[in-house]
């Protein structure tokens, strides 16, 4: 069993406005789906989604982040470097154990943002102050945070 809190702020989720059009689409997180991925800038989540015949759909955002906002990487490149953490062990251990435990129902959402004068940095601020998803650390407003750490 694998016990994981979830914190969301809602009169945050309610206020969030991102600053572009995110287009959400997802994948299964296997290897194979690597090339339905992009090779675009922009923001990306993993979720666990339950799907079964006998439940009702049901899911949880675990982590989020972005890539190309001060870095030549994509949302490819990026899927690619968490194929190769699910592999092994990393430094970031919250990282490797979501990509482990929910490996057989783990997907990967991700959002094109192409054009280069949107900061995709404040929409992940707002995003992870709004949503705050377990396995994220960093870049979540201190008040947030803070009352995070405390219900923890």
């Amino acid at each position: 069993m694998f016990n994981v809190q979830f914190y969301v702020d809602i009169k945050k989720w309610r206020a969030f406005k991102s600053s572009a059009s995110l287009n959400w689409q997802r994948t299964r997180f296997l290897k194979a789906n690597k090339s339905s991925v992009p090779k675009e800038r922009g923001v990306y989540a993993f979720t666990v989604l339950m799907d079964s015949p006998d439940m009702p759909t049901h899911g949880y955002i675990l982590y989020m982040g972005i890539t190309g906002d001060s870095s030549g990487s994509d949302l490819q490149v990026r899927y690619g470097q968490y194929l190769a953490d699910a592999r092994r062990m990393s430094k970031r251990v919250k990282v490797c154990a979501m990509l482990d435990q929910w490996k057989d129902d783990l997907f990967f959402n991700f959002a094109p943002v192409p054009d280069k004068r949107v900061s995709l940095a404040k929409i992940e601020r707002s995003f992870l102050s709004a949503i705050v998803p377990p396995v994220n650390k960093t870049d979540i407003d201190a008040s947030v945070r803070d009352a995070r750490d405390a219900t923890w």
